[in-house]
């Protein structure tokens, strides 16, 4: 028996590249949005307040550094989280 593409990614919503490309900007919400191509997931669409609680979250559970680091986050951002700590 085969899942659904619904059933396999861990966004709710999904997209095919095609109507991604045709007007991208509308495809943007409040939860994650996953870009499929072929059936497969190629990229999630975050709104930017989730994007920042994402980001947000993952430095409280792990080295705010390191999250910085491995998602290109600039300076300030790592400034805004630690609020001034020593790291």
């Amino acid at each position: 028996m085969s899942k659904s593409i619904k059933q396999l990614l861990p966004a709710e919503n999904h997209v095919t590249l095609r109507e991604f490309s045709r007007g991208p900007a509308r495809f943007f919400e409040d939860a994650p949005v996953a870009v499929v191509s072929k059936g497969r997931p190629v990229g999630y669409l975050l709104s930017p307040e989730l994007f920042e609680t994402l980001t947000f979250l993952m430095a409280q559970i792990k080295d705010p550094v390191l999250v910085k680091e491995e998602l290109n986050l600039s300076d300030a951002w790592l400034n805004q989280v630690v609020g001034g700590q020593d790291l």
